[in-house]
């Protein structure tokens, strides 16, 4: 089936509950595959079947439950909320009043106030405080009101059906003449919720948006070299393919393409992490986003947008979104069913004390306004999403992608590593062993008429001409006239080795030389190695190179469980036993062949320079070849894990303490709101302990 795929961007979505709506309505929707929001970023990755749906119909139903949609790309920006200010600047002008004017109505009844003054008082009270429910507490109760035209509930409904009703009664208790009114309560409540909205929104942009960052940093101008050498300034977005452009001496590269120039320095940090500047040589590549740190640098473009690196890295972080973690699921299945029994526990709060313990009305009603207030699932519902955003976008800082909420999940489970030998743990090609120059000079003009690998880096940095006349053996070696001869051993007539590719070369005399090729560790393998055997986590090497090649860079490397000639098939099979044995083995691989192993395992890691293949097999990918950045990523996600752990836990310990106490009566709803918004403040703080991994 033809799928087609879109991230659109959200309005009027304020929460956990509002994503999880949006997510079930449109996931009831024929055709539909995919629906997956973030709340934090207020985006929703969309998958469907365009025989039956097109973006046009999903964004009406995004509209049909109260919520606005558009379609985003790469290259758009998150829009800008609407400031609370405004609504939190008149709150707490009226709340101050209204408490002066409240002790002023508390000491006029201690001392004979007249029923007309108290009245009044009243009256004032109540013009103060309607401005704060129409305008302040409209932050609140609007999308509860949008919801409910459409026969559904948010997080912010029992918040509104509190406000409503304090109001309300203190209305009708004024008009009453009576001496009990809650204005102050109503603008205090009003005011300490708006109080946790400003600073939960302070904190969720702390926490990080990596995609956004990194989109942001595309939103530049690129100076274009016309075929008349004239130079015209376009936006980044409008270079094609082909494209030539001059980058300045501190500017960012807007495209990836090829060095024309002789030489450039690069920073290219934003992208592999690594602070050191890179050099550049003319005909290599340049990522963009880089900052040229010698130019200017002429650049031939290569990819722009979307599909340049840049590109690809922030839809694979949009894209997290798209796969939510089961602990994610579990708190959003919470947070849905919550708001009922919030709304449920008000009522019962309410007939429990008027109707059976005899309490007044304007106490049963405090009682049960404390419950609607203090009872709100958002912490539940930010537990998880405000760490994972977290982890996210400091993984990316180091250099590490998530492709997935669920991968960051499982990687924090893994308990062992699985990984392949060439291009993954030892260099893509080996190296030449100290040679003799002159021998290898006179080798090199035979190497240089041949296409195999070994020859050619047998010429490597030699400036030599081939030997004219030479003739080719195919699957053995190439012989000149003189009788000189380069390839395999049996070719030439040397001794087999196993544990090391040789190429061997005979003199026109008949003099045998060997030129053998090691396999050199990757950088940080060492490295690696120790922080894995601290986390507890054995590293098993898995091979399709020979069984003594494997077991001589084993033992070299100091890693004791390794397993040679192992093809595809065995790979698969390896994993597949592994996970069944509830061993949780993280992949490790770069190739083709490590592609289905990489899809079996538990878990498992890329290079961005590895095959496609395995880069879209990969959960996780590294931006740049460092192996010490796999333990790094296993810490950050095992923190993420434990700090998801606590605010968990402590989302149900709120709720286990907090609702018996409002249902006793021991809760105003001015210290329910404190609470409340408290509880969401502390999951994102938490969250904020998360460091970047060193």
């Amino acid at each position: 089936m033809t799928q087609a795929s879109l991230t659109f961007a959200l309005d009027g979505v304020n929460c956990a509950g509002c994503i999880a709506k949006i997510e079930r309505h449109l996931g009831a929707q024929r055709g539909v595959v995919l629906a997956r929001g973030n709340a934090t970023v207020k985006r929703i990755r969309l998958v469907w079947d365009p025989a039956l749906q097109t973006a046009d119909t999903l964004i009406d139903q995004i509209r049909a439950i109260g919520y606005d949609a558009l379609p985003f790309q790469i290259g758009d920006t998150t829009p800008v909320e609407p400031s609370l200010l405004p609504h939190l600047g008149l709150a707490s002008f009226a709340m101050m009043n209204i408490m002066a004017i409240s002790f002023a109505v508390w000491a006029g009844d201690a001392t004979d106030m007249g029923a007309g003054s108290m009245q009044f008082l009243h009256w004032v009270s109540a013009a103060l405080a309607t401005p704060v429910v129409f305008y302040s507490g409209a932050v609140f109760y609007a999308p509860s009101l949008r919801a409910l035209r459409h026969g559904s509930m948010t997080m912010d409904t029992p918040i509104s059906i509190a406000i409503a009703i304090t109001y309300l009664a203190s209305l009708f208790e004024t008009l009453r003449g009576t001496e009990h009114v809650y204005f102050d309560a109503v603008t205090t409540l009003v005011f300490f919720l708006l109080i946790g909205r400003v600073i939960e929104r302070a904190l969720k942009r702390r926490s990080g948006d990596a995609a956004e960052n990194l989109r942001n940093l595309m939103q530049i101008d690129a100076r274009r070299e016309g075929a008349d050498g004239r130079i015209e300034t376009i936006a980044a977005a409008d270079l094609l393919p082909g494209d030539i452009v001059i980058v300045g001496t501190g500017e960012r590269v807007p495209a990836d393409g090829v060095l024309l120039s002789d030489h450039a320095q690069v920073d290219e940090s934003v992208i592999t992490g690594e602070t050191l500047p890179r050099e550049v040589t003319r005909s290599q590549a340049i990522v963009a986003g880089a900052i040229v740190h010698t130019g200017p640098a002429r650049l031939q473009v290569t990819h722009v947008g979307a599909d340049a690196q840049i590109g690809k890295i922030s839809q694979m972080i949009t894209d997290v979104v798209a796969n939510k973690s089961a602990t994610q699921q579990r708190a959003d299945q919470f947070a849905r069913g919550y708001i009922p029994l919030v709304l449920g526990g008000g009522a019962a709060g309410f007939a429990l004390w008027y109707l059976l313990f005899g309490a007044s009305f304007a106490d049963a009603l405090m009682i049960a306004v404390a419950v609607l207030v203090v009872t709100c699932p958002c912490a539940a519902g930010l537990a998880t999403p405000a760490v994972s955003a977290r982890a996210v976008d400091m993984l990316m800082r180091a250099g590490i992608v998530v492709k997935s909420s669920d991968a960051l999940e499982r990687l924090s489970d893994a308990k062992s590593v699985v990984a392949d030998k060439t291009g993954t743990l030892s260099e893509p090609f080996p190296v030449l062993q100290a040679p003799d120059a002159a021998v290898r000079h006179a080798a090199a003009r035979l190497a240089a008429g041949s296409a195999h690998p070994l020859a050619k880096m047998l010429c490597d940095g030699l400036e030599v001409t081939p030997l004219p006349d030479l003739r080719e053996v195919p699957g053995q070696g190439i012989e000149a006239p003189d009788g000189a001869r380069l390839g395999s051993a049996q070719f030439v007539g040397g001794t087999e080795t196993a544990e090391f590719p040789t190429l061997w070369y005979r003199t026109a005399t008949g003099q045998i030389h060997g030129f053998r090729f090691r396999e050199t560790a990757r950088a940080g393998l060492s490295d690696m190695l120790r922080a894995l055997d601290a986390l507890g986590m054995p590293l098993t090497l898995l091979s399709g190179d020979t069984q003594s090649s494997v077991a001589g860079f084993a033992n070299r490397n100091a890693i004791p469980a390794h397993h040679g000639g192992a093809a595809p098939n065995d790979k698969l099979s390896f994993l597949t036993k592994a996970v069944e044995a509830d061993k949780k083995p993280l992949m490790l691989g770069d190739g083709i062949n490590d592609a289905p192993a990489l899809k079996a395992a538990y878990v498992s890691i890329s290079f961005a320079g590895a095959t496609e293949v395995a880069q879209v097999a990969a959960d996780v990918v590294l931006v740049k070849p460092d192996l010490t950045l796999v333990p790094r990523a296993i810490q950050v996600a095992r923190a993420a894990r434990d700090l998801i752990g606590q605010n968990l836990t402590f989302s149900a310990v709120y709720n286990i303490v907090t609702v018996p106490l409002a249902l006793a009566g021991y809760l105003s709803p001015l210290i329910a709101a404190i609470l409340m918004s408290s509880s969401s403040i502390v999951v994102l703080a938490n969250g904020l302990r998360l460091r970047r991994p060193e």
